[in-house]
């Protein structure tokens, strides 16, 4: 019996990590990691969205305290493979009373310690498995503010653009003044339109502090208070698999559901603990000193009787636990395929979006607008005509970087809805 109470096997958070960098392609820092970025990545360049999920699996502090609820779990799988200690009892002798010792050992744990221990190791596994899922999660939550922030930048850029083309068209508009062609409304017009134009760019300025701000909070840098820079890649256009392709490869690689699956095993093994426990037997060993016969030992049991309990409202307990994992496994199987479904039609749509904005609006737009500032400046068409033109295409191309956002956004919530890259 000491040498079965000291066989116990452990597991480590290493198949937690070890299940991260193979769904993620990214490791996870060791625990006594001081480091707050992975080898190979620095802030002194600009970070790819693959570097900010790097970044964020290696330094991110929720992420890291998730990971470390994992030692609760173990410590109640320790606690599952001890044995009780033997319990003595002794009277001593005062007076006219005997000498008595009596040892208890319960004898219960020879049968229910398999299926505690049983239950506990699911357990464990169990959270194993959905601290992997908390991995793909703070994965995807960093690609999304790296999209933010290119999103950002580049929307800064087209807001560049505007006050450069609000400028053109005002000083055309004040040339055209001097002449004597237009009046001063048309001047006041265009001085309100490049000043609205101004407006917009430094509201443009703030979003991209605050795209920063969240960027570094998702990689655990918010303390730190260091440059934070993303790099833009180009969109990917690329079609993405089939439907049906996807939800076979994220049912059977979500490791939120296989820890749906692991919470059935648990509950199963619960109440097959829950049903061991009905039946209460101690071995006891009994001392006692009987007149001039000395001391005299032999064993004895101890038996509680399951005549008003027997267990009966924790093992409902369990069959109930039982009943709600499984339905809880159907639900996310459910909701899995939606995830997967949703963020497929999100990046096709996205994809689509940036297609015809770039091979069927912005051409025409950006040959009606060189063409309408040249009519302008000769005088052939009104100040307004050009106004809208020059809004037309600076819409366009807002929707571009928006389109671009979208797929990056798309696609991380894709890989995080299969549970793969």
């Amino acid at each position: 019996m000491l040498l079965t109470a000291c066989a116990t096997r452990i597991p480590t958070s290493t198949a937690t990590a070890e299940g991260i960098l193979l769904r993620t392609g990214k490791p996870v820092a060791p625990t006594a990691n001081k480091a707050p970025l992975p080898p190979g990545v620095s802030l002194e360049q600009p970070l790819v969205a693959d570097d900010a999920a790097a970044v964020a699996l290696w330094n991110n502090p929720q992420l890291r305290a998730d990971l470390a609820t994992i030692g609760l779990a173990e410590a109640d799988l320790i606690e599952a493979n001890l044995l009780r200690n033997p319990r003595l009892d002794m009277l001593v002798p005062i007076g006219a009373k005997p000498f008595e010792l009596l040892i208890n050992f319960p004898a219960e744990l020879l049968w229910q310690r398999g299926r505690r221990v049983a239950a506990s190791r699911a357990a464990l596994d169990q959270v194993a498995q959905s601290l992997i899922q908390n991995g793909l999660n703070a994965a995807r939550d960093a690609r999304l503010t790296h999209a933010d922030l290119v999103q950002a930048a580049a929307r800064v850029e087209v807001g560049r653009q505007s006050v450069d083309l609000r400028q053109r068209v005002l000083e055309l508009t004040e040339a055209r003044l001097r002449a004597g062609d237009i009046s001063e409304l048309e001047t006041v017009a265009a001085r309100t339109e490049r000043a609205a134009a101004r407006e917009q760019l430094v509201r443009f300025d703030h979003d991209v502090q605050i795209a920063i701000e969240r960027l570094r909070a998702s990689l655990g840098l918010a303390l730190e208070r260091a440059t934070v820079r993303a790099a833009a890649a180009p969109a990917s256009l690329d079609p993405p698999p089939a439907i049906e392709a996807l939800i076979e490869k994220a049912l059977a690689s979500r490791p939120d559901l296989r820890a749906a699956e692991m919470a059935i095993a648990t509950a199963a093994n619960r109440a097959k603990w829950e049903r061991s426990r009905i039946l209460l037997l101690a071995a006891q060993l009994s001392s006692k000193e009987v007149g001039a016969n000395g001391v005299l030992t032999g064993p004895g049991v101890s038996l509680e009787l399951p005549i008003f309990n027997r267990n009966q409202g924790l093992i409902a307990r369990a069959d109930a636990e039982v009943e709600i994992a499984s339905r809880q496994y159907l639900a996310l199987k459910q909701r899995v395929a939606f995830e997967v479904a949703e963020a497929r039609a999100q990046l096709e749509q996205a994809q689509d979006a940036l297609c015809k904005v770039r091979e069927d609006v912005m051409p025409p737009l950006e040959r009606a607008t060189a063409l309408a500032e040249d009519q302008y400046k000769k005088g052939e068409v009104a100040f307004l005509f050009v106004l809208e033109q020059s809004r037309a295409l600076l819409d366009a191309q807002l929707r571009i970087v928006d389109a671009e956002a979208a797929i990056r956004r798309a696609q991380a919530q894709l890989e995080r809805s299969v549970g793969s890259r």
